[in-house]
């Protein structure tokens, strides 16, 4: 019927335009938006560089969204064959409205029966989706809900009055992995299966893998997603529970298992290495008791006599013999009765270089069994970089003479050995006994 109304109306030759093969009337982005008729000729719709469909048969209208809707063109258009067409300009709609008003009533029906099919396969489309037991959700370029099916109104437990045209990434409990998912879509026009934590108005949160794909209309223009959504929540349930038993009940009984297997097998090493810890607290003890029986013995008789050169050439005597060995002595001081400082010496860089003569030990705790020889000091000394001052533990013991007490022989301990070399610490030096009698 067009044809024939444009064959009769020879006024519309002032619109006649003929186009040459390979001739582009428009491209995709104009702002252009004139109406074109085709009379004769082929023509090619493309979308970038890739062509998408053809335009053929007289009497074909196309431009029409642009020139309705005065908005950009959407494709382009270019002549396959040479061309004849009739070119509406977009400022003379008003003059081809009133000098053509049955070519317009023409177009008008044909347009409306477009949108009459469209509204029918849409129609269709959603008695069909209805049926589906997935929930079905397609929104536009926006991402605003243009349509759902009665699962997907169960699913998130939202009617369809509430939910038109409200954003799609509301139904989500996390929008920005829904963000991700239409990124991963527009990237590769559809997208794998993805787990979405969606909001339930009465049941809460529920767990759905979604798939989706891109929508594009005949000049593939981008219209919107389509989703289809799956109720998985039970399966997560599932999943959940298995992960639990896999990463925190598996490695219980396998740590469970690991102990008892070292108890059982470790036992014996255990209580070797038991054995041993006490074997060498022990030899540390016979130590102290022998060193202490030879430096009294040495020392005795100059330190009565207040001929401290001489005592001071036995402590350093003492330090020349041990040192291929690795002695737990940090230094030797020798006290009065008073505790007061008479002598001291320490190889190069120990703690009792510090101790001058005259210094006194009055304030420090001699803590030890009365019945034992022995007392334990611990004491901090001034130390560059430690504002505190550096720890140290100290053995002295009684020096006697004609059974009266004389003073005291101070054993200064190398604390990093004590520890490294012995595996003895403070409490372990007071858990020794020197008997009085060793004298």
């Amino acid at each position: 019927m067009l044809t024939t109304l444009l064959k009769k109306n020879e006024g519309l030759n002032k619109y006649r335009h003929s186009f040459q093969a390979g001739q582009t009337l428009f491209t995709e982005g104009d702002t252009s938006q004139d109406l074109y008729i085709l009379i004769d000729g082929q023509l090619d719709i493309l979308k970038g560089s890739k062509r998408i469909a053809e335009i053929s048969g007289s009497g074909v209208f196309f431009g029409e969204m642009s020139f309705l809707l005065q908005d950009r063109r959407t494709s382009t258009v270019r002549a396959r064959t040479d061309v004849v067409a009739y070119r509406i300009p977009s400022d003379d709609i008003g003059s081809f409205l009133s000098d053509f008003p049955d070519v317009v009533n023409v177009i008008l029906r044909q347009i409306a029966q477009k949108l009459n099919e469209t509204s029918q396969v849409l129609y269709g489309f959603k008695e069909f989706c209805d049926r589906l037991p997935d929930a079905v959700v397609m929104t536009d370029r926006e991402g605003a809900i243009l349509s759902w099916n009665r699962a997907a109104e169960e699913l998130n437990g939202g009617d369809w009055s509430s939910m038109r045209q409200q954003p799609a990434q509301e139904l989500f409990c996390d929008p920005e992995a829904y963000r991700q998912h239409i990124e991963d879509v527009q990237h590769h026009q559809s997208a794998r299966e993805k787990v979405l934590e969606i909001k339930h108005s009465e049941r809460g949160s529920r767990f759905v893998s979604a798939s989706s794909t891109m929508l594009y209309d005949g000049h593939h223009n981008f219209q919107g997603v389509l989703s289809l959504c799956r109720d998985v929540t039970a399966a997560q349930a599932l999943k959940s529970r298995y992960r639990f038993a896999l990463f925190g009940l598996v490695p219980a009984l396998l740590v469970a298992g690991l102990l008892l297997a070292a108890v059982f097998y470790g036992y014996p090493y255990f209580s070797k290495g038991q054995q041993a810890a006490g074997l060498m607290k022990t030899e540390l003890r016979s130590q102290l008791a022998r060193d202490y029986l030879l430096l009294a013995s040495l020392l005795a008789e100059p330190f009565a006599a207040g001929a401290f050169e001489k005592t001071h050439q036995v402590m350093r005597d003492f330090f020349r013999m041990q040192k291929d060995g690795q002695p737990p002595y940090a230094g030797l001081v020798l006290l009065d009765s008073e505790k007061k400082v008479l002598d001291a010496y320490t190889p190069a860089g120990g703690q009792a270089g510090q101790n001058t003569t005259g210094s006194s030990y009055a304030g420090i705790a001699f803590q030890g069994d009365a019945g034992s020889l022995h007392k334990v000091l611990m004491l901090y000394r001034a130390a560059p970089g430690q504002p505190m001052g550096s720890k140290g533990i100290e053995v002295a013991f009684e020096l006697r003479r004609d059974g009266s007490d004389a003073g005291w022989l101070v054993f200064q301990m190398d604390t990093a050995a004590l520890e490294k070399n012995y595996g003895v610490a403070e409490d372990d030096l007071l858990g020794f006994r020197f008997q009085k009698k060793m004298q």
